[in-house]
């Protein structure tokens, strides 16, 4: 899975296919370390280039928080879906699986 840190290339286009993740985190965040690892952990026996986690640090860029609409650490997103909290990774695969059934081809 590729890691990306900073709102720099929230919007770049991949063409890879991978799913972005998006982590919205905190440096005041007490449950935020908590919630990554979770995330990590929940999509770790997958392949690399599966996922892309683009991890937003709010503390150095409120804006990035702003244009997602996110008001609360940590959160998770993808595909404009969220969870805030640490997350279980069954509520994660959901989120996932959600992003898959709505752009699916028909």
């Amino acid at each position: 899975m590729n890691k990306v840190l900073g709102s720099t290339d929230v919007m770049t286009e991949d063409s890879s296919g991978a799913i972005k993740i998006y982590f919205f985190k905190s440096d005041t965040c007490p449950h935020c370390p908590e919630a990554e690892r979770v995330l990590y952990e929940a999509i770790s026996g997958f392949e690399d280039d599966v996922f892309q986690v683009i991890v937003i640090n709010v503390s150095s860029d409120p804006a990035a928080a702003e244009e997602f609409g996110v008001f609360a650490v940590p959160t998770i997103m993808v595909n404009g879906r969220s969870l805030t909290g640490i997350p279980e990774p069954e509520a994660i695969f959901q989120l996932i699986m959600g992003m898959r059934l709505t752009n699916r081809s028909v």
